[in-house]
């Protein structure tokens, strides 16, 4: 079995990675990652689930909200003075 070609993609793939691992890079992107997370904390998010039920809700109380207003609307008909008198 012939031994690995030093020059070959794969051989300097390896490098690279190896490198980026014990670069200070890498510690950069551990910092932001730790302050991307942070941040989020922070910030008053919810989960997509939690959304999704949310909207639904919300189109339900609007599809009522305007049922009600029809019937309202109804109702102030039917006790408007209809100039009969």
């Amino acid at each position: 079995m012939n031994p690995p070609n030093p020059n070959s993609p794969r051989a300097f793939l390896h490098r690279a990675a190896s490198a980026l691992e014990n670069s200070p890079l890498k510690d950069m992107q551990r910092n932001a990652k730790a302050l991307a997370q942070s941040a989020a904390g922070r910030l008053d998010l919810v989960t997509r689930d939690e959304f999704d039920a949310l909207q639904a809700m919300l189109a339900a109380a609007n599809t009522r909200i305007a049922a009600l207003e029809a019937q309202v609307g109804a109702l102030e008909a039917r006790l408007q003075p209809s100039g009969h008198d």
